[in-house]
């Protein structure tokens, strides 16, 4: 999901919805963001960054004309390398798009740099400032990262994240597999910052470091969840709506970092246009029950439920509603606690945090059915 897939996700729902426009609310003094929040455990979250790339392209698109000499050596950047294999591209359409930025009309192209080469004075700024910033960069975007992980039990996470112009497709970052097995992160800058332009260093630095606070919050977690048996373990009292409880519970609190600071609380500022996607995860509840005796329906729900539109569309940003609910009433340590306990407890929790705030939308009776077998104390909660 791009960094801004959900809010584009959000008001894209808004506008089906008569007489509820979604506007951008003022900043706040005092942000309501949970990730902003200290981490409750001593978590090792290690990022790395690499600003090679973007330095060496931009000092390359900078230049009077191109050299096809020196666009070659750029191909031995990892970087370059890790964005042409994620592309199935060769080299030369690598060459050709670079050489097409000096052109003076823009054309089509798989690496879009023309763009970069014409707003190069823009990201002079950042990059020349950058080599003082990188270990904080890395700093923000640990510390948010462990923000919202449960705290009893240390995770460790390496991430490498390279800084880069130009990726293949319309993301503003790729998760890349790095020749040792690992997942690296590449962030096209001019992509994840393209509505940032006017914007201080400093913001444009807190905004890659939420991007990058939230590939490694997603490892971080599915890390923490690969050792907890609350997760490992099958819970046959959900029964249908098992697989749609784990998707929303793995994919809704990383969706939360593609959120900006702005528009917490989510049942405040994204209400209206969240009612569409709560409707659809309920109605998803509903066809699963409804399918119980139908084995072949019930197999195309659950694999429906698991492709990326569906987790793109519905799972990540209603499970990023449902979690701004629960820190929002409950508080994040409640809710820390209920992402420990498992997919049953998060919605447990979120259905006593609706209880609480009417300004939360309510699960539908089938969900709540279902969660009425057990009850999930929330200690912390306020």
């Amino acid at each position: 999901m791009t960094r801004r897939a959900l809010l584009l996700v959000l008001v894209a729902s808004a506008a089906g919805c008569a007489g509820a426009p979604v506007y951008a609310p003022p900043a706040s003094a005092k942000s309501r963001a949970p990730y902003e929040a200290p981490p409750a455990g001593t978590h090792a979250i290690e990022v790395q960054i690499d600003a090679r790339a973007a330095t060496d392209l931009l000092a390359f698109l900078s230049r009077p004309q191109f050299r096809v000499d020196e666009a070659k050596a750029l191909e031995d950047l990892p970087a370059v390398k890790l964005t042409l294999r994620d592309s199935a591209r060769t080299p030369d359409v690598f060459e050709r798009d670079l050489a097409a930025a000096f052109e003076e009309e823009a054309r089509s192209a798989v690496f879009d740099f023309h763009a970069i080469r014409a707003a190069r004075t823009r990201w002079e700024g950042l990059l020349s400032a950058l080599p003082a910033r990188q270990k904080d960069l890395a700093r923000m975007a640990a510390e948010r990262a462990a923000a919202l992980l449960p705290g009893d039990r240390p995770v460790s996470t390496h991430l490498r994240v390279f800084l880069s112009f130009g990726v293949a497709g319309l993301a503003d970052h790729l998760v890349v597999s790095m020749p040792d097995g690992s997942e690296a992160m590449i962030v096209d800058l001019s992509r994840a910052l393209g509505d940032a332009a006017g914007e201080s260093v400093d913001n444009q630095i807190e905004r890659v470091a939420r991007l990058i606070a939230g590939e490694a919050f997603r490892q971080s977690w599915r890390t923490y969840r690969a050792g907890s048996p609350n997760w490992t373990h099958h819970d046959s009292s959900l029964g249908q709506l098992e697989p749609l409880f784990q998707v929303v519970t793995e994919l809704g609190p990383a969706a939360l970092f593609h959120v900006d600071e702005n528009f917490f609380p989510l049942s405040v500022w994204l209400k209206e246009p969240m009612k569409r996607t709560i409707a659809d995860l309920n109605r998803t509840a509903e066809r699963l029950v409804e399918s119980e005796k139908e084995l072949e329906e019930r197999m195309a729900l659950s694999a429906e439920i698991r492709r990326l539109d569906f987790g793109q569309r519905t799972a990540g940003p209603g499970g990023a509603f449902l979690s701004d609910g629960i820190i929002q009433n409950l508080g994040l340590d409640a809710f820390r606690t209920a992402l420990a306990g498992g997919p049953k407890a998060f919605f447990l929790a979120y259905d006593q945090a609706q209880e609480k705030s009417r300004d939360l939308i309510p699960l539908s009776q089938v969900i709540r059915n279902r969660l009425k077998s057990s009850k999930f104390p929330v200690p912390g909660s306020r």
